[in-house]
Order: structure tokens, then C-alpha cells, then sequence
């Protein structure tokens, strides 16, 4: 059976149309998708820079709040290098990891595994984030979500501002009591104590036979804010979370930036 040459042609130009028309189709709705990636990308290059503008927005349904990180604990001082070249994790600060987290979380278990991570990526560069983190290490929303306020990822350079730390984190890193924690606390901020001299005879005077001098080099009592969050959000809903540093010049840049979502107009 054979189709007449006619119907035949007429099959063929219908097969090549329908054909040509799902290929413009779907090339049109691959412009489409791009018009708008590349609109929804200028939106968060828009976004980005509230974080260095003081927090001023000309929208009135935008809010920007920016939060001090200068005073948590860095991730950065688990890991050292020896004289090899060869990465290890700092015993010492995996101890203070496990007390904070006990406080934090109540679950200090996650420091190995968080050490464990550092020691096979130990160069934390900019673009890597806690939030990063946590995923890599499927760590429960919960669980993350306790972690935010108590610890943060910036490179070894940001030292822990005491002068900006929690009673909780002061408590940790220096295995304080409470009272002590609190005492320490309102010393730093009245300037009793007001450098790191100060600062090791008060310690002493705590824990006569302990050496605080390797861990005090992870710290500085400053009312230099040297890292930062500046949480974006939009009719009371947040939308984004843009952590900045500031340079060795002395100029906040991006850090790491997380988009739940984009605002459109």
C-alpha cells in the first residue's frame, strides 16, 4: 500500500512544521528562562549591595538588619599547620568546639565530624559559608538552626571579639562557671580587663596551673567589628542572608550570601 506522492508530501511538511514549531516553542521558552535569569541575577547584584549601604533601602516593604559575627566562634581555629605542610586539628579548640556545642545544641557529638570536614578542606576561602557547611554534613534543621547564633566560618584572620561574645561562648572558650563567664563579661565591657594581660591574670586567677597562651591567640578585645550579617526581608518575610568581611584594607566585601528567594517587581 503506498501513499499517493501528494498526501505523502503533505504528511511530511506537517511532521516537519509540527517539528518546527515545538523547536521555537522551546527555544522561545528557553529565551524566556534567560530573560528572567538574567533579571533575577540583577535583582540579587541589587540585593547584595544593601549589605554595604548601611542598611538603607528605598523600598518600603525591604528591610535590612545587619548582625554582628565578630563575637562567635570561628571554625577556622580547629586546624593547624605544622611545620610539614600537613593540616591537623587543634586538640585544644576541638575542646572548647565540644563544650560550646554542648551549650548550643546539646548535641557537642557534631565536632568531630565538623573537625573531620576542616581537616580535608582546610583552606576556608570566601564563598564557603556555615550554611555550606552544614549541608555537606547533613546536619538536622534543628540542630543547624541552634547552631547560627554560636558559631560562623570566616578565615583564620577573624579572630573571636571577645569584647562583642556571649556570656555562653566566654563560658566555653575559657571553661568558665556562669558566674565567672558573667564576671568576665562585665569586666571586658566596664574595661577592667582590658587587653589580654589583664585578661591572663584573671583567667590564673581561675585556673592556676593552666597555660592560656595558645588560646588567646585566637582572640582580641576590640570594639572592631570585623564580620557581619545583614538579613534582607521583604513584608516581615526573609528572603536573604549576605555575610560580609572586612579586608586586611579595611573594606567589607562578600563573604557568602544565601537567597531563599528573590523579590521581583
Amino acid at each position: 500500500f503506498l501513499l499517493p506522492l501528494a498526501l505523502l508530501s503533505l504528511l511530511v511538511i506537517s511532521v516537519l512544521a509540527i517539528n518546527g514549531f515545538s523547536y521555537i516553542q522551546n527555544h522561545t521558552d528557553l529565551l524566556t528562562q534567560h530573560a528572567e535569569s538574567i533579571e533575577i541575577e540583577k535583582q540579587k547584584k541589587l540585593f547584595e549591595k544593601l549589605a554595604f549601604k548601611n542598611n538603607i533601602t528605598q523600598d518600603p516593604r525591604i528591610s535590612a538588619t545587619s548582625v554582628s559575627l565578630s563575637g562567635l566562634y570561628n571554625l577556622s581555629f580547629l586546624t593547624d599547620r605544622d611545620a610539614n605542610d600537613q593540616t591537623n586539628i587543634n586538640i585544644e579548640q576541638l575542646e572548647v568546639l565540644h563544650r560550646l556545642l554542648s551549650k548550643c545544641t546539646g548535641a557537642p557529638d557534631i565536632a568531630i565530624p565538623i573537625a573531620e570536614y576542616l581537616i580535608t578542606s582546610p583552606l576556608l576561602e570566601s564563598g564557603f559559608g556555615l550554611l555550606d557547611l552544614l549541608n555537606e554534613l547533613s546536619v538536622p534543621l534543628d540542630t543547624g538552626v541552634e547552631l547560627l547564633p554560636c558559631i560562623r566560618i570566616a578565615s583564620g584572620s577573624h579572630k573571636l571579639n571577645l569584647s562583642l561574645a556571649s556570656e555562653i561562648t566566654l563560658q566555653a572558650y575559657f571553661d568558665l562557671s556562669p558566674e565567672d563567664a558573667g564576671r568576665l563579661a562585665k569586666y571586658i565591657d566596664n574595661q577592667k580587663i582590658p587587653n589580654h594581660e589583664s585578661l591572663k591574670a584573671f583567667l590564673t586567677g581561675i585556673h592556676k596551673d593552666k597555660n592560656f597562651s595558645a588560646i588567646l591567640r585566637s582572640t582580641v578585645i576590640s570594639d572592631r567589628l570585623d564580620h557581619r550579617a545583614t538579613v534582607l526581608e521583604y513584608s516581615g518575610e526573609t528572603f536573604a542572608y549576605l555575610d560580609s568581611v572586612l579586608d586586611s584594607e579595611g573594606n567589607w566585601i562578600k563573604n557568602r550570601n544565601f537567597f531563599l528567594w528573590i523579590p521581583m517587581k
